[in-house]
């Protein structure tokens, strides 16, 4: 009997220990399966690191949409009115002396493994965000923790309004599934002494890590036994704070882009679909009574130059072609009616250059408007001519014969680069094509193992220094990890007389609280980029997504202001609408068995 009382006993101090999300028996999950799709990669490349940019959590769950339902950022922003709304923090704004920017967390939120969700995990998230260099630092020099709910992040210099925005959109991390590198990453910015080769040296060690499972914050995780040829699986798990909100149990990522998942829309197979549909495609869906739902894509194609290749490193040769090219062309064999010709050619997204440039720096900008002639004068002057076949070929009479890489899975980069290709080989050059799977062709640009190549530019913000950043700092030395080049263009020059550093630059464009000096410091970059061209901004892209309401219940109608948001740089209002429970299945995917 003695025996027995002890035992009671230390079973109910062992269940008063446990969690209280892992003692709620009441939450039962959601009947219903969101039937999605995104190109993830198999096995043995899958894994669970966060911190990666080949083969991790932003390459299998897509970060502008999947990632933050599975790891949440603080708060989504609602384009429409301009406002932040909470996800994993319950308030965040700038200290009284505008210093800093703080967040607090949601009172009781918990990871999926029951644990509570403190500021520690922030603080240790962004400790391996300063080893991977993201670009959050160029405006915060330190991530302080307040109390176990509050994170202060200092500015460098002054207050930014960008700084608050990479705050809240940036999902939190369980970083102990990363064993002793977090405690080995905060000593490292611990050490004043510490050298650019202690931080790469911990960054490979990091990038190189491969946790053992997926510890969620949102209402989905999965293991690696979810992950199959023809689709993955996000399970639904009871200890977030949205998960008695959600209505489905499970999300089916269905694998593969365009040509893959076009068969499963006109199938009744797949729901939502983020990819990029050709207009006879999309004609097709809707005669099938699929409906269609436009959104701001928040970035176009881009022609990639590799300044390291003889003779992209030569302005005059980039601006030709940006002069043999006809843009409302190639727009129209990116997307059909769902891409329009950049006319600015700022590094800036169309809609949004009136807004963040002044109207004399509008004003100053070349539009490289089609002219086959002009291109043909820069060439010259560049020293090239054309031999008796056409083609253009240097003093040595060697032929300019280059290659062009794209993403073969990417309707839209893939029709972008083959339209690029056969009008610059109209116009006089030698060029081929090569289509990677768009793992590798990603991989190509940032190991700078390619000559010229197709990416987006632009940026899903409402700051100008984001969109300068992709894919001038992106996929460049400046902002890539040790070793890797990417487009390989000079961030340090000479310009108008002085010697200046583009990458300080764009950092500091969208900085303060000031919009009319942003935007003094937007003409100064965007005429630098209009210049120099570091790359071409063929096309503006939107995000024309088919939304099968058969499958899906309860989407936003035409005219919602949440459609306002991009697909792009994780506003997608499905987020939103999963995680608050608006979405929820039908009666044909209630108990889908597909």
């Amino acid at each position: 009997m003695k025996r027995l009382l002890i035992a009671v006993l230390a079973l109910a101090l062992v269940l008063g220990m446990l969690p209280v999300a892992a003692q709620d028996t009441a939450l039962e999950a959601p009947e219903g399966t969101l039937l999605g799709t995104w190109p993830y990669v198999l096995p043995p490349e899958h894994n669970f690191n966060s911190f990666v940019t080949t083969g991790g959590v932003n390459t299998n769950l897509n970060l502008a949409l999947y990632r933050n339902i599975v790891q949440l950022p603080p708060a989504l922003f609602m384009w429409a009115t301009g406002e932040y709304v909470p996800l994993l923090a319950e308030s965040w704004g700038f200290t009284e002396d505008n210093s800093a920017y703080e967040i607090t967390l949601v009172e009781g939120a918990t990871w999926s493994n029951g644990e509570p969700i403190t500021a520690d995990d922030v603080v240790n998230t962004y400790a391996f965000g300063r080893v991977m260099n993201w670009a959050h630092f160029a405006y915060i020099s330190d991530v302080e923790k307040v109390d176990d709910r509050t994170v202060r992040f200092v500015f460098t210099t002054e207050p930014s309004l960008l700084a608050e925005r990479l705050i809240l959109k940036e999902p939190i991390v369980y970083t102990p599934s990363y064993g002793d590198l977090v405690d080995r990453a905060l000593e490292l910015i611990a050490n004043e002494n510490a050298t650019a080769e202690d931080y790469a040296a911990l960054q490979a060690e990091l990038t190189s890590f491969r946790p053992d499972e997926l510890i969620a914050s949102g209402p989905y995780t999965y293991t690696m036994d979810d992950v199959g040829d023809a689709y993955m699986t996000l399970r639904w798990h009871p200890n977030s704070i949205f998960s008695d909100d959600v209505k489905f149990g499970e999300i089916r990522l269905w694998a593969g882009e365009t040509e893959a998942t076009t068969p499963l829309v006109l199938s009744g197979e797949l729901g939502h679909s983020t990819n990029v549909y050709p207009a006879s495609t999309i004609e097709a869906f809707q005669a099938q009574g699929i409906r269609m739902i436009a959104l701001p894509r928040g970035y176009g194609a881009a022609l990639l130059f590799n300044h390291g290749v003889e003779p992209l490193n030569i302005k005059e040769v980039r601006q030709a072609m940006a002069y043999a090219i006809e843009r409302e062309e190639n727009a129209f064999l990116t997307n059909g009616i769902g891409a329009t010709a950049t006319q600015y050619m700022a590094g800036i997204l169309d809609e949004q250059v009136p807004l963040l440039m002044t109207e004399e720096g509008i004003a100053a900008l070349n539009r490289y408007e089609y002219d086959l002639e002009r291109a043909a004068e820069l060439m010259e002057a560049a020293g090239f001519t054309r031999n008796d076949e056409g083609k253009w070929v240097d003093a040595d009479g060697n032929t300019i014969r280059l290659e062009y890489t794209f993403p073969a899975e990417f309707a839209d980069f893939a029709g972008a680069a083959q339209n690029a290709i056969d009008q610059l080989n109209r116009f006089g050059f030698d060029i081929t094509a090569r289509a990677l799977p768009w793992q590798e062709a990603a991989e190509a640009i940032r190991q700078s193992d390619f000559e010229l190549s197709v990416w987006s530019w632009g940026s899903a913000s409402p700051f100008a220094s984001r969109h300068f950043f992709a894919p001038t700092q992106r996929f460049n030395y400046t902002d890539l990890p040790e070793g890797q080049r990417g487009i390989n263009f000079e961030m340090e020059f000479e310009w108008e007389g002085e010697l200046i550093n583009l990458d300080t630059m764009i950092d500091e464009v969208s900085n303060g609280l000031d919009a009319e000096e942003q935007r003094r410091r937007a003409d100064k970059v965007a005429k630098i980029i209009n210049e120099l061209l570091p790359f071409i901004p063929l096309n503006v892209e939107l995000s024309i997504e088919p939304l099968n309401e058969d499958l899906i219940a309860g989407a936003p109608p035409d005219g919602d202001p949440i459609l306002q948001n991009p697909a792009g740089g994780g506003d997608h209002w499905m987020i939103w609408y999963i995680l608050n429970g608006l979405v929820e299945p039908t009666d044909i995917t209630r108990n889908y068995a597909g």
